[in-house]
């Protein structure tokens, strides 16, 4: 009987159901703001073409063999270069290079930053300029950054030798950007200094819409410095430093000027990632084909990387 009844119920299903409902708050949308999405279409094609041209080409690119050292006209050869990917015995090492290079970055922007942003968000006088003064770095160009640097590196006549040595702390130069062992954190500083004002004017923007009276609650309980950090400060600065990190790793991961102007993927190779890597393989040997693959690879692993990250950030939200 029960069976029987269960026929006679209104079970509506969630596809049939679904897509009218979709349809209807998109009419719904537009007629509340047609106007709107009318207004800003032609600008939005634009960035849409501007994104979708450029990547179908780099596609195209990739399915033909342009090396104009070997042959004048492109050569058709379908997936060959994307083959070639997993044969590449030089790929593997430079991906867990740009790996480092790129956690390494974030960890000592975020370091920084917070350091940074605590002490600016204290009322001290001449904070407005300490501000100000902070943003150089990142204001500045970044060719000119990445020379000034170089200069610094100088293992003859490098400012940051001379210091050592004047503090005895090095009795022989140091060859920061040519040996194996300091290049890659040569290069890896060298980007945490542009990188971690705008991490820290963030996490400031962010520090600041925290109310006070949770910090004077705290302190009444008998909270120290430390406690409020942990349980006020950080988790309620959450949803910024996700935003700050996502950024700062996608800058960073595809950061080409630094890193190729300091040091250029020297020494043998141990500072090379992924970016100059595609750009050798270009401009260097001539392999455009093969660099359009390198790139697309290049924009999925960013794109997944993107993606998962923010699942995550969706996921700690939630929890």
């Amino acid at each position: 009987r029960m069976k029987s009844n269960l026929h006679h119920w209104d079970f509506p299903s969630s596809k049939k159901r679904g897509i009218p409902l979709l349809i209807k708050k998109v009419q719904q949308e537009l007629h509340k703001n047609g106007g709107g999405y009318l207004l800003i279409l032609p600008a939005g094609l634009l960035l849409i073409a501007m994104m979708l041209y450029p990547l179908a080409s780099l596609v195209k690119m990739s399915l033909f063999s342009i090396e104009p050292l070997k042959h004048p006209d492109p050569v058709f050869i379908g997936l060959e270069n994307y083959l070639k990917i997993f044969k590449d015995h030089d790929l593997l090492q430079t991906l867990i290079q740009t790996l480092v290079w790129t956690l390494g970055s974030i960890i000592l922007q975020f370091i920084l930053g917070m350091v940074s942003a605590l002490i600016l968000n204290e009322s001290f006088r001449g904070r407005g300029l300490a501000r100000a003064l902070l943003l150089i770095p990142w204001a500045m160009p970044s060719v000119a950054g990445a020379l000034s640097w170089k200069w610094l590196y100088n293992a003859q006549y490098g400012l940051i030798n001379y210091l050592l040595s004047s503090l005895h702390i090095i009795s022989d130069p140091i060859n920061w950007v040519g040996s194996s062992s300091t290049a890659m954190f040569s290069a890896i500083l060298t980007n945490t200094w542009r990188g971690f004002p705008f991490m820290a004017i963030m996490l400031l923007a962010g520090m600041q819409n925290i109310s006070k009276d949770l910090y004077d609650a705290s302190a009444v309980d008998g909270a120290n410095f430390l406690n409020q950090l942990s349980y006020i400060t950080i988790p309620l600065l959450k949803p910024v430093l996700f935003v700050v990190t996502l950024l700062s790793g996608i800058w960073t991961f595809n950061n080409f000027s630094y890193i190729d102007a300091v040091i250029g993927g020297g020494p043998a190779g141990l500072t090379e990632i992924l970016v100059t890597y595609v750009y050798k393989n270009a401009f260097s040997f001539f392999h455009f084909g093969y660099a359009a693959a390198l790139s697309i690879l290049l924009f999925i692993i960013v794109l997944l990387l993107s993606l998962g990250y923010i699942r995550l950030m969706k996921w700690s939200e939630s929890t």
